[in-house]
């Protein structure tokens, strides 16, 4: 395939504007390898405190640096070697305060504020500094990349915030998108033509291909191969992140964060097994070479093949991951990366669809769909084809500039390349009857590519005066997505392999006229959007925070036809997305928060069966309203909140046309706790309760009703024990709970509700003086059937009509080893 080209202006001017400051800015300073902290010292009602006396204390105990802070309650340590500090702040008055665990990393400028609570010396208030989501703080995360939210730590955040760090990731031995997003409790995720090419959602609305995705900030395609183990953590903000991020669905924001180049070496290696004969080598090695230690390497390698859960499956995965940096100065970070994930799978599942019953007598008006009979034993062979299945190659390149002008002033620019290559021929079961009968053919009408080229570009900044602080954000962000579409398709005929049941499945020779290859791709729709994003938070006197943020977007797209790739349509619309919130701190550790935003986004692309098929809709605007409770007291960190969003909903009509059908407006509540209780028993889990509802449908039958495949409740709670006389040896747990599901719009039928349980070991021994961890895992270990996901068809590009099922996972194992060096 030749490499994808952005299409339409370049933008590598734009870049080079962005880029040049910076780069002028970092050549002018010193060069050095140490640290910068700084940070603002204030009492119970946010005032600034000067004259506070603050020390910086190493790992032995020894004093390295001693200050008061200023008049406007700041304080600066220049010159620190990398490690981990304790920070103390004493202040006649109030009780003395210690920061512990402070890791500081060479050639980073990094703030660390301090609230000072009323007392006398005697009294000592001991925090966590910066919280990296180990095990031991119950995976929680404190403070997400900095980017277009600012720095300010996720408690004082007025949105619902999760981080999965990377040794959550290591523990739970999550290979793929789908096997991290169970341990995020308030996230779910649509499956699209199989368990690797899914979306991703929040709040019960699924995300779109790439609006609200992205990789260190930049938008990337979500529908092609994912490999969790090249992240350093999963970032997802709940609900709409237009006004920072730009136009999107309400779905959430989900930031993948790479593993980048570490200042001490980093070797690892496992040997990981899964299911029946998957067997997987995997490398992360990292560290920094040169004068000063200016250049840093990272790289992760991957390569795992075998069978799967079912006879005569096959998987293999491949992946080559590569970032590299160079500090030019102490204060200005150049970086780049190149990574390549290939996996192949065969022998799987297929996936259900069920649409009309036109025999049977209509309800309420309408023709009711066919039954979704129970969820069968997706061991069983002939639910799947051991020839069909998929390939999936992704490849993605980025480089970006970081320079810190001040403890409180921070840049960045950068750009996002992708391409993503997509092969299915996942069998397809269409359910024919109440008693599951149904015909199987192979996939067609599915992108076979989508290429992206995303940039970014940030400035923030900390303004104190006149006893305010104001934490501002100006930055630009925007990609451009090309579609493509095969220009000839197979006869219906050609993809038919027979008819079976859920009974009697079956298996079918190889098709006689062959598997089906992609051909005269063109490129049937080009999405493109760029804005300028504006935030500003200020912290006012007696506990209040306001926050405001907006993105002035531009945004097109060109539907193109086959053949000639011809224009045939489009549109470019402009507007802002804003958001509005307000704080309430009682304390330090504590936030009431009330929100208010409006999105714009891209409106959805027809799906292969529609009459407008591979066209995209005009863009569309979503509201959302909602109040939360974040606390970090106490060794809980607690997130609770009440929502409300309500978004235009794009569904295919009786005409087999693409359109505006409704008005989706979704209530609910969600809960979610990380911590440790008892030094030795972590929990990390959330509940939400959620009521979709499909309005303004103009069918009385179905207006009104549950949107299809969304649960009423869900949860997920993860829950580790350190055993006390066995201290090397963790016991893991995991419950997952998906409630019923409507299977059709008019709510006439429902899939029952499900449990699954996960149990597992962990070993952390040293031998031969290294760091070894051994980790056993049995997923549903009770072997529960059930579908993963149930969804209206026309979003994954089936005939019009037709809902989606998805089985789930069946019990299956997992294992490995850990050896660092």
């Amino acid at each position: 395939m030749s490499p994808f080209r952005r299409p339409g202006r370049p933008s590598s001017a734009r870049f080079v504007f962005v880029c040049a400051p910076i780069l002028m800015l970092a050549a002018m300073e010193a060069q050095a390898q140490t640290a910068t902290l700084s940070g603002v010292v204030r009492d119970p009602d946010q005032s600034v405190v000067g004259g506070a006396t603050v020390t910086l204390v190493d790992g032995s105990g020894k004093t390295v640096q001693s200050t008061l802070t200023a008049a406007t309650g700041t304080y600066t340590f220049s010159g620190v070697a990398s490690g981990t500090y304790q920070l103390m702040v004493r202040k006649d008055g109030f009780s003395n305060v210690t920061v512990s665990s402070l890791n500081i990393a060479a050639g980073r400028s990094m703030s660390q504020d301090v609230a000072l609570a009323l007392g006398n010396a005697n009294t000592t208030v001991t925090v966590s500094g910066n919280v990296l989501g180990t095990a031991e703080n119950g995976y929680f995360v404190d403070r997400m990349q900095t980017g277009v939210m600012g720095n300010a730590p996720i408690v004082n955040l007025p949105y619902t915030v999760t981080v999965l760090p990377s040794e959550e990731i290591a523990n739970t031995q999550a290979r793929s998108l789908r096997d991290a997003i169970k341990y995020l409790p308030l996230v779910a995720f649509q499956e699209q033509q199989g368990d690797q090419i899914l979306r991703p959602e929040t709040r019960g609305i699924q995300g779109s291909v790439a609006q609200n995705t992205r990789m260190d900030g930049l938008a990337i395609d979500i529908t092609g191969a994912n490999a969790m183990e090249q992240y350093d953590q999963l970032e997802v903000e709940n609900g709409l992140g237009a006004s920072m991020y730009g136009p999107a669905n309400p779905s959430g924001m989900f930031n993948f964060v790479l593993k980048r180049p570490t200042d001490e070496r980093t070797n690892n290696i496992s040997l990981d097994y899964d299911n029946k004969t998957i067997g997987t080598v995997y490398g992360d090695f990292g560290g920094r070479l040169g004068p000063h230690k200016i250049f840093g390497y990272r790289s992760n390698l991957l390569i795992g093949e075998g069978a799967s859960y079912v006879d005569g499956s096959f998987l293999r995965r491949r992946l080559a991951e590569f970032a590299f940096d160079v500090k030019p100065t102490d204060r200005t970070t150049l970086d780049a990366h190149y990574s390549v994930y290939d996996i192949v799978e065969r022998g799987y599942p297929g996936w259900f669809t069920y649409g009309l019953n036109n025999a049977a007598a209509k309800v309420n008006g309408v023709t009711p769909t066919f039954i979704l009979p129970a969820a069968p034993d997706p061991t069983v062979v002939g639910f799947g084809q051991r020839y069909a299945g998929v390939n999936l190659t992704t490849q993605s390149a980025s480089a970006r500039v970081l320079h810190d002008f001040s403890p409180d002033w921070h840049a960045m620019a950068g750009g996002l390349w992708q391409n993503v290559e997509r092969f299915i021929s996942t069998g397809v079961n269409n359910i024919t009857s109440n008693t599951g009968n149904y015909s199987t053919s192979l996939a067609d009408s599915f992108a076979p590519r989508f290429g992206i080229a995303s940039d970014l570009g940030y400035i923030t900044g900390t303004v104190r005066k006149w006893g305010i602080t104001q934490d501002v954000v100006v930055g630009s962000e925007g990609y451009s997505l090309v579609q493509y579409s095969n220009g000839t398709l197979p006869p219906a005929a050609n993809l038919t392999l027979g008819t079976a049941s859920f009974a009697a499945p079956r298996v079918y020779p190889f098709p006689v006229h062959g598997i089906y290859q992609n051909s005269n791709e063109y490129q049937s729709a080009v999405m493109h959007q760029q804005g300028f994003n504006l935030g500003d938070m200020l912290t006012l006197p007696r506990h209040f925070i306001v926050r405001l943020a907006a993105s002035q977007d531009w945004i097109g797209v060109d539907n193109n036809t086959y053949p000639g790739q011809v224009r045939a349509s489009g549109s470019n619309k402009n507007g802002i997305s804003p958001s509005a919130s307000v704080l309430y701190k009682p304390t330090a550790a504590t936030t009431f928060y009330g929100t208010f935003a409006s999105s714009l986004q891209q409106g959805d692309v027809a799906p292969g069966g529609a009459v407008n098929k591979n066209q995209a809709l005009a863009p569309y605007r979503s509201k959302e309203w909602e109040v939360g409770f974040k606390s970090q007291a106490a060794g809980i960190n607690l997130t609770t909140d009440l929502f409300r969003i309500q978004r235009p909903f794009a569904n295919t009509n009786a005409a087999n046309v693409f359109e505006i059908t409704g008005l989706q407006v979704n209530y609910g509540a969600e809960i979610q706790a990380q911590g440790t209780l008892f030094h030795r028993w972590l929990v990390d889990g959330g509940f939400q309760a959620l009521n979709p509802r499909l309005n303004d449908t103009g069918i009385a039958a179905t207006n009104g009703k549950r949107f299809v495949g969304t649960p009423d409740y869900k949860t997920n709670v993860l829950s580790e024990y350190r055993l006390p006389k066995l201290a090397n040896l963790v016991v893991t747990g995991n419950w997952q709970f998906v409630g019923r599901r409507p299977q059709d719009d008019a709510n006439l039928h429902y899939t029952d509700g499900y449990n699954t349980f996960d149990f597992g070991l962990r070993y952390e021994e040293r031998i031969f003086g290294k760091a070894s961890i051994w980790r056993v895992t049995a997923n549903n270990v009770t072997n529960e059937h059930y579908y993963s996901t149930i969804g209206p068809g026309d979003i994954t590009g089936t005939n019009a009509s037709s809902n989606t099922a998805f089985l789930g996972l069946p019990r299956v194992y997992a294992a490995s080893v850990q050896f660092g060096f």
